[in-house]
């Protein structure tokens, strides 16, 4: 497996976003490149943190053979963006953006407007965003569940 490039997954610190990982893990094994995990919470929410489902996402991760980061910063998008640079990803997962929409993916986007972005929806549906990516449509319904 490459350590030159990556598939970097943005998390929010909450037990649904193993999801998110799962489908990451699919894109790394599918470009033969290491999985990464980020998670950029507020500062200001620092105390707040809820650090079972931290541990959660932590071992998740572990067990899909990725590293996870955390960072505390209020500017999540941009940590994300010099995160993939750093890592050298070849495409993004994120989570689908509920109401109030944070803008998180749109920047990213136009940070790295030539890293496909992947967003999984709770229903585990993939949508793309450029480059045009394979299997908008794909289910992720076939992963095998964490117990």
């Amino acid at each position: 497996m490459s350590r030159e490039t990556a598939v970097l997954v943005c998390v929010t610190g909450q037990r649904d976003c193993d999801r998110l990982i799962r489908a990451g893990r699919l894109l790394a094994q599918e470009y033969t490149a290491h999985l990464q995990v980020l998670c950029v919470l507020p500062r200001s929410g620092m105390g707040d943190v809820d650090c079972e489902e931290l541990e959660y996402l932590r071992q998740t991760a572990r067990d899909a053979d990725a590293e996870m980061t955390v960072y505390f910063n209020d500017e999540a998008p941009y940590i994300a963006a010099a995160f993939a640079k750093q890592t050298h990803a070849k495409h993004i997962v994120t989570g689908m953006a509920e109401a109030p929409v944070n803008g998180f993916v749109e920047v990213l986007h136009t940070l790295l407007p030539k890293v496909p972005i992947s967003m999984v929806a709770k229903d585990e549906k993939i949508y793309n965003i450029c480059p045009a990516g394979r299997g908008a449509s794909e289910r992720l319904s076939t992963l095998p569940q964490s117990g």
